[in-house]
């Protein structure tokens, strides 16, 4: 029996690529008007101080170019084209253009205390923001910077969780109140989206993302386990209007 049901939080996976280049512009947009309740995007620093959204180091992947945009200035960058014909974003865009939204913030390690540093001046609405930080020291400064900011648990913490939870050993797992822990929809063949298995996360407090759902069976397997948040890379038309 569940726990508690609650309406589940939609996250686009750097917008919505399948026409758009991924963290532009356009793939946000196309996220907006699917009906998304948050955009997750990726948070670099360029040589001169911008914020960029981009996965990668490099553009060789979305871009074509062995460009590492972290030695590079914004000028620079914003002269550069992705695959599919979208400028890069910078932050200040974004956050002016899609401010109504909900964000997930993936800062990546290389550049991190830097970028936390420059958020500093912004008025970021915590309630409708999820960090994500890869450096225990990373997320200890955001906590400094932003307190009771809403971080997802570490990808040490999420496997650690994961296992204890396999193992129908939950106490061993650190599972802790409030903190977001992501799963896959498996694991060495076995379905991880499983309501008896998000229970197990609830029971302590916590709440379950499900990871890149790349099916419709997998993302109808995940609301069926009653997650509160699902991050994805599709629609699947089951975005509540």
């Amino acid at each position: 029996m569940s726990i508690k049901k609650e309406p589940i939080k939609w996250i686009s996976h750097r917008g919505l690529c399948q026409n758009a280049d991924e963290n532009s512009f356009a793939s946000f947009q196309a996220g907006v008007q699917a009906g998304f309740h948050y955009l997750e995007t990726d948070l670099r620093l360029t040589k001169d101080g911008h914020i960029v959204l981009s996965h990668d180091q490099t553009l060789s992947r979305t871009g074509g170019v062995d460009i590492d945009v972290s030695t590079s200035t914004r000028e620079e960058l914003s002269k550069i084209k992705l695959n599919k014909g979208s400028p890069l974003l910078f932050f200040d865009e974004f956050f002016s253009a899609f401010n109504q939204l909900g964000h997930v913030f993936d800062i990546k390690l290389e550049t991190g205390f830097e970028v936390i540093k420059i958020l500093s001046r912004y008025k970021i609405d915590l309630d409708k923001t999820i960090f994500l930080l890869w450096s225990p020291a990373q997320q200890k400064e955001l906590l400094n910077v932003f307190p009771g900011a809403n971080c997802f648990a570490t990808e040490s913490e999420c496997k650690r969780a994961g296992f204890s939870v396999l193992l129908k050993m939950p106490f061993l797992g650190g599972i802790r109140p409030a903190k977001i822990y992501s799963i896959p929809p498996y694991f060495k063949g076995c379905s991880l989206f499983q309501e008896k298995i998000v229970n197990c996360y609830n029971r302590y407090g916590a709440e379950v993302l499900a990871y890149l759902p790349e099916t419709q069976k997998e993302a109808q397997m995940a609301i069926d386990a009653n997650v509160r948040y699902v991050l994805s890379n599709h629609d699947f038309k089951l975005i509540p209007k």
